[in-house]
This record gives structure tokens, C-alpha cells and sequence, in this order.
């Protein structure tokens, strides 16, 4: 029952055929599951690993000391289950069950959608800006989780965005920049870990592709990799994340779960990390304990029956598998999987009105207002016309296993009827019976989803119970119902009888019209005319399996816009994007606000952002370019050498914003542009503190609001290093959101630690202070800087 119509099933198509594969492959599976040696086996009745009083690492140890082999290596594979990833429960030493789920923006539940809250995605929460909401966040999710019986959330996604076209950006908080990663994940961890459910760290590392994902290799130097790809990933082992999950695809030619370099060299002993790390779900290539690797999913391929065989003959020391089983063990009893074990039900829908205003307030704070010529925002107007399918019927979520199928989707078009209008949307048109028969509305684009019924009547309730269905097509013989956005596609059949599920509803209430049309044609022009100012909707989505093959959005979509912006010079332009887009009718609209994919409060959100119950405040967490490949990528870098199998990163340090700025080139809109309805002005820059060993800077500046809202800024910092160092002309470094009421003026204090100031040397595989001068850049956007000096050290 997904809103996503025909025309996004085939992105996933073959992706859900090489799941179908390997289900059926693991069916005929010859490796079986260990079972327990009973001679080995004994009745514990003093489980002294139980003393809370004790460590975890104490209680792991005591709790390992007692384990059969068998028992050990049951914990380092999957099995099959309730959840995406299951590892059985051991009675017998009171071990409990690892319920392992999708995904890394909520409880995803493909057999009971709607059970859970499709929150806004990963990305957008890396829009936001927000260290608060990134901890709600986490923390409402991992509430969903803990009442869904699931002890281990299989996220959040943090990959730095290195190709504009990925499929799977739409999950990534860290958009292109690894240090805004690195400061919203640990808050992200928190809030998922203190619910008593282990947070994953997910995918390790290079993951920057979909393409040829299974098979490609991402070819990365080691700066490379330690300055942009693994800060998010640090901050995460910095915040206790639990698990890390290793990629599908390899790192300088060798499979991520089987990488000692990316594994053991990087992750374990340079960053420091103790937890568990898991494969991807079929992306273990061998038995690779050795490795680094710790867990196969979602089956044992690798890691059951040939571990056990190859510890007993002695080809691989048994304490490779009691490392492994330690790590997993010390963190299960350190985020409270024994001492508060989990009472919920996969069977439960754990939606809540508490979780639904989090999803809305991300939703508010993560669109970013592009544009807002003469201040056509926020709306005083009396009519106003809505354009585009997607005010209706909104795409507000990614695909594969990112996606959280709701209960409902707040519809644009309804908010704004009833926000602007005062009133209630009719119910339903069920009862008049107005149908027509032989009648087929055929628009495979407007399709929302079908049901077998018993009835037309019955199906036009079922239309009138969701918010994005305003039409139906009953077939007689088949008793499909088939429900719908627009009446398009009409066409003689005489197996269907046809109608919209709501009544005539009033486009004018006193002196304030709201009008609606699906496209420019059939009158859709006259009422942009009339009106005081259009808002075209437009979307375009992305998900697991396959990289987007444009930024662009539709031509149906681009032609709409410039359609009714020829007609009405107050066009506003509200477009759902997985990551960076195009805009070539920048220049021919007066409003652009980009709400990303803003889950299923969207109406409820964009709503109160149009009409200035609440303010813009999010920030692009990536470049919007001016055109596809503007970083002008070579087939070598993207999708790669080789039939796309060798990607090169030999761009190294210039990701994002630090192309556009070390080649000079200006973007359609930079990195950290927002607009707000109020304006701020920066002033009265001080160097706080500068104290050595470690090395700390504390800079403040004022930030007064000149506006006529109160309002919330995102105050950013950029650190341009001395020539010496090599890095890029600038990088970000602190940034700060508050909140400044008309009028005031506050002092925001940014810190800079001696990381901030410090180059990856592959030399000594550590971080250096640069020597030198170097240039500081305040204000709000990477390209909108408002004050500069200079740092001496």
C-alpha cells in the first residue's frame, strides 16, 4: 500500500530480484545451523555475570568462560526470524535474543505498514542543523524500536556524499561534509542507545555509490579516507554506537568485510573501536574473523558450520572467536540488553501523536528556503492556485531498506485548504453514489495502491479513509480496487465502474479561494492567472539498488513550472528532493522551498512554513549545482574504470563545496545556504581564548535579529588552513543554531579544538597541527561570509 505508483517500481525492480535470489538460494543452503553438543552441555545456576554491579567487560568474560563452541559461533550468524536480522536466544545462560531491523530512519515493517512513523530521512535531518532534533530524533525512533521488540537498529546511515547522483544519499546525516556528520551522529546515538537499543554505524566505508555496488571498488588514498569518510564514523565510536556494519563493496580492491586495512588497521586500532561489526546482508565473501569481521548476515554462509570446522582442526585459533563473541556480548550488557529486556511486539503499532510532532518539527526545521524574492513568503495573499500531483500525493519517503511505509501522509493540498480556508475537508461522496459506470480512470502515474473488495461502495470508502486518494476504478469481475490521485486516463471498460470518494467542495470561503489542478491544462492556466500566487509541487525520489541517472526533476514537472510562472509572476515552488537538484527556472519563480524527503507530517509541515506559523531555518547539508557533473567527474571517478568495477577517488580532498571553492566556481546555491523570514546581522568577532597543549580557540560573535520574526540562525564556521597543509581553501569547522527573538541580539561562541586545526599525515597515520596562519570565515552559508580574521599558531 505504498504512494509510490507504477512509475518507481522499476528502480527497485532488481534489487527485489537479487533478494528473491538469494532467499531462495539459502533454502537449499547445505551449510546447517549448529546445533548444541549435549556431553558439553551443563545447567548454570549461578549466573554470576548477572551482578550489575559488575563491568560489562567483567560480565562478558564471566558470561564467555561458560559458552560451548557451538554457543559462541550460534552468535556470529544470522538466522531466520520476525526481524530483518535475528541471532537466537540461549536459555540456558539467559543470553537474550539480537532482533536486528531495518532501518537507519525508522522502524521499517513491510508486513504491518503504517505500524511505525515514517520520519523524516537521514539527510534531512542533516538539513536541520540541529544537535536537539538529531537526538529526539534518535530517541523517538529507538522508542518505535524497543516497542517493536527490536534490540538493535540497524542505523543511522552516515556517509559523506561524494557523487551527487547516489542513490542512497537521502540516508546519509552528513550530506558532504564530514564534520557536520561528526557533530550530529553522536546525538543520533544517544538518543537510539538510551532506549536500550544498540545503534549501528552503517556502511564502513566508501560506500559513496549504488552503482555496481556489490562488485565495484572504491580506490581511496588514506587522508582521503580519514579527513572526509571517517569523522561521522569516529564521532559515532566517540558517542559508544554499539556495531558498525561493513559495506558491499571493496576498499583499494579488497571486499569491505574482509578489509585489514579498513577493519582492523583503521577501525579496531586508529580509531579505537570495541564494539561488534556485522556484514551487510549477504556481503561476506569468506570466513574473515581474521579480518576483523564479527557477525554474517542475515545467514551463516561462512561464519557457522566452516567456523566451527576450521577452529577444530585449528586452521583458525578459537580465540579470534571468543574476541568476536566478547565484543558482543560487553556491548549487550552495556546498553542494557540483560538487565532490560525488551517486552515489545513486532505485532504492535507503535505510532504515537508525541512522535508524529517530532516528525513534523524536523520536517519544519529541515526545509530550506532557496528563495523568497520581494518576500513572497510567508503568504498574505486571498487566492491561491496548487499545482502538481504530488500536492496530493507526496512521495515523502526513500526506497529499499530506508523505507518506512506510513499510516498516513499529511497532504499539502488539504493543510492549505484548511489552514488558509478555516475549514474542514469534505469526507466523502460514498453515499450519493455518483459513479460512472464502464468507466476506467487508467493513469498509471496517479495509481496509490489497490485492494481486493467486495463492492464499488465499498471501495470508495476505502478511498475516502486515505488522505492521498480523491479517485477510484472498481473492477466488477476481479473486485480490484483500484484507488487514485486524479480521474486521468479516462477510458471506456466495461468491467469498471469509476468515481472520486469526495463531494464537491467549496473553493472560496468568503473572499479566500484555494484552487487545484493536477497540471497547466484544462483550465489550469486561468486559475494561475487569477490567482494571487501559485505554488507548484513537484517531487523526484531515489532508493537502494540504483543511482539516480539526473538531478533533474521530470519534464512534466520542469514544464509545469515554467508553464505557470509565465502566467503568474508569483510562483512559488515547493519541490521533495533524495539530495541536490537542479533548478533551471530559479530565475523565473520568486519563491523555492526545498523540504527534501520530509516524511509523513510533509502537509502539516510545509503548512505552517508557507503561511509563517513557524520560520525556515534549515540549511542545505550539500552544493546544489548548476547542472549534472558540474564537478566534472571523469568515467574513472564515477561510475569507474573497467565497466564501472574501479572508481578512483583522485579528486582526494575536493568533495562538495571544497570543489566548488578550490576551482572557483559558483554553484545554483552553496553549501549551508538557508534563508529565513527574518534577517540577522553578525557583529563584534572576539578570540575568546587561544591556550596550547591541547590546542583550543574559542571565538564569539553577535548575532542580532533586524527582522520581524522571531527566528532561528545557523551560525557557521569556516577554517581555511596555511598553504603548507595542502587542504582545501576552506572547510567547515563550528556551526551553532539558536534562536534569536526580534530585536535581540546574542553571543554565540564557536569552539575550535586542536582536531580542528590538524591534517591527516600518512606518514606517522596520525593527525598534525598545521603551523601558520590561518583564516577564519563566519556567517551563513559557505559562500555568504559576514565576518573573517586570522588564527596564529
Amino acid at each position: 500500500q505504498s504512494t509510490w505508483g507504477f512509475n518507481h517500481t522499476k528502480m527497485y525492480l532488481k534489487i527485489i530480484l537479487f533478494y528473491v535470489f538469494v532467499y531462495h538460494a539459502n533454502l537449499v543452503n547445505t551449510n546447517p545451523v549448529l546445533q548444541p553438543n549435549d556431553d558439553k552441555i551443563t545447567i548454570i545456576h549461578s549466573k554470576k555475570w548477572l551482578n550489575t554491579q559488575l563491568s560489562p567487560a567483567e560480565r562478558a568474560k564471566l558470561l564467555l568462560s561458560e559458552m560451548t563452541l557451538e554457543e559462541k559461533i550460534t552468535m556470529l550468524h544470522g538466522v531466520r526470524g520476525n526481524y530483518v536480522g535475528n541471532i537466537p536466544s540461549n536459555s540456558r545462560l539467559g543470553i537474550p535474543a539480537l532482533n536486528l531491523n531495518d532501518g537507519p530512519q525508522g522502524f521499517r515493517d513491510a508486513s504491518l505498514p503504517g505500524s511505525t512513523t515514517a520520519f523524516p530521512s537521514g539527510m534531512t535531518i542533516g538539513a536541520t542543523w540541529s544537535t536537539d532534533l538529531a537526538l529526539q530524533w534518535g530517541n523517538a525512533m529507538g522508542e518505535e524500536f524497543l516497542a517493536k521488540g527490536s534490540n538493535v537498529q540497524l542505523g543511522p546511515a552516515m556517509n559523506v556524499a561524494r557523487v551527487p547522483v547516489n542513490g542512497r544519499t537521502f540516508e546519509y546525516i552528513s550530506g558532504e561534509d564530514p564534520f557536520l556528520g561528526k557533530t550530529l551522529v553522536p546525538h543520533v546515538i544517544q538518543g537510539i542507545q538510551q532506549n536500550h537499543v544498540i545503534a549501528n554505524a552503517k556502511h564502513w566505508v566508501n560506500n559513496n555509490q549504488e552503482t555496481n555496488r556489490a562488485t565495484m571498488s572504491s580506490n581511496v588514498d588514506e587522508r582521503t579516507r580519514h579527513e572526509i569518510y571517517y569523522p561521522p564514523f569516529e564521532a559515532a565510536i566517540q558517542a559508544g554506537v554499539g556495531s558498525f556494519m561493513c559495506s558491499y563493496n571493496k576498499i583499494n580492491n579488497v571486499y569491505a568485510c574482509e578489509n585489514d586495512e579498513t577493519l582492523k588497521n583503521d577501525l579496531r586500532t586508529r580509531l579505537g573501536f570495541n564494539g561488534w561489526i556485522m556484514s551487510d546482508w549477504y556481503a561476506t565473501h569468506s570466513v574473515a574473523i581474521q579480518n576483523g569481521l564479527d557477525q554474517e548476515m542475515p545467514y551463516g554462509f561462512y561464519m557457522n558450520s566452516t567456523l566451527y570446522n576450521k577452529v577444530t582442526s585449528g586452521l583458525i585459533p578459537e580465540s579470534f572467536v571468543d574476541d568476536s563473541v566478547n565484543r558482543i556480548l560487553t556491548v549487550m550488557h552495556s546498553i542494557g540488553l540483560f538487565d532490560y529486556p525488551s517486552n515489545g511486539s513486532i505485532n504492535a503499532n507503535v505510532t504515537s501523536e508525541e512522535h508524529s510532532l517530532v516528525a513534523r518539527e524536523i520536517s519544519i526545521e529541515s526545509t530550506v528556503l532557496l528563495k523568497n524574492t520581494d518576500n513572497i513568503l510567508p503568504l498574505n495573499v486571498n487566492k491561491i492556485a496548487i499545482f502538481g500531483s504530488s500536492a496530493i500525493t507526496p512521495t515523502v519517503h526513500g526506497g529499499g531498506s530506508g523505507q518506512v511505509i506510513p499510516g498516513y501522509i499529511s497532504s499539502p493540498f488539504y493543510s492549505i485548504y484548511q489552514r488558509f480556508l478555516n475549514s474542514s475537508f469534505p469526507l466523502n461522496n460514498c453515499t450519493n453514489k455518483e459513479f460512472e459506470s464502464g468507466i476506467e480512470y487508467s493513469q498509471n502515474g496517479s495509481q496509490i495502491s489497490v485492494f481486493e473488495l467486495i463492492g464499488v461502495e465499498e471501495c470508495c470508502r476505502k478511498c475516502s479513509e486515505i488522505g492521498a486518494c480523491l479517485y477510484f476504478s472498481y473492477n466488477r469481475l476481479s473486485r480490484q480496487c483500484v484507488l487514485k490521485a486524479s480521474d486521468e486516463g479516462r477510458k471506456k471498460n466495461i468491467e469498471f465502474i469509476s468515481g472520486r470518494c469526495f463531494p464537491d467542495f467549496p473553493e472560496c470561503v468568503g473572499s479566500k479561494c484555494v484552487t487545484f489542478s493536477p497540471s497547466a491544462d484544462n483550465g489550469g492556466l486561468d486559475k494561475a492567472k487569477s490567482a494571487d500566487v501559485a505554488i507548484v509541487f513537484v517531487e523526484t525520489t531515489s532508493g537502494e539498488g540504483s543511482d539516480r541517472t539526473t538531478l533533474a526533476y521530470s519534464d512534466s514537472d520542469n514544464n509545469l513550472i515554467t508553464s505557470i510562472a509565465a502566467v503568474q509572476p508569483n510562483t512559488i515552488v515547493v519541490g521533495i528532493a533524495p539530495g541536490a537538484v537542479l533548478t533551471p527556472w530559479a530565475n523565473q519563480v520568486k519563491g523555492i522551498l526545498i523540504p527534501f524527503f520530509p516524511g509523513q507530517e510533509y502537509g502539516n509541515a510545509i503548512t505552517s512554513l508557507l503561511f509563517g506559523d513557524s520560520i525556515p531555518s534549515g540549511k542545505l547539508p550539500l552544493t546544489f549545482p548548476n547542472f549534472d557533473n558540474e564537478v566534472n567527474f571523469t568515467t574513472s571517478q564515477y561510475p569507474g574504470d573497467n565497466d564501472g568495477t574501479q572508481a578512483h577517488y583522485t579528486e582526494k580532498l575536493e568533495v562538495g563545496y571544497r570543489w566548488y571553492d578550490s576551482h572557483n566556481i559558483t554553484p545554483a546555491f552553496p553549501f549551508g545556504h538557508g534563508l529565513s523570514y527574518s534577517t540577522f546581522t553578525y557583529s563584534n568577532p572576539n578570540l575568546l581564548s587561544i591556550s596550547n597543549s591541547p590546542i583550543s580557540v574559542n571565538i564569539s560573535v553577535n548575532i542580532t535579529n533586524n527582522g520581524l520574526y522571531d527566528a532561528k540562525e545557523v551560525v557557521q564556521l569556516y577554517l581555511g588552513f596555511p598553504s603548507s597543509a595542502g587542504e582545501p581553501p576552506q572547510q567547515l569547522k563550528a556551526f551553532s543554531k539558536v534562536f534569536v527573538k526580534v530585536g535581540e541580539t546574542v553571543m554565540v561562541t564557536l569552539f575550535l579544538d586542536q582536531r580542528s586545526f590538524s591534517y591527516y599525515d600518512v606518514d606517522t597515520h596520525s593527525w598534525v597541527v598545521a603551523n601558520g596562519t590561518f583564516n577564519y570565515f563566519i556567517g551563513s552559508s559557505s559562500r555568504d561570509i559576514r565576518i573573517s580574521g586570522q588564527i596564529n599558531l
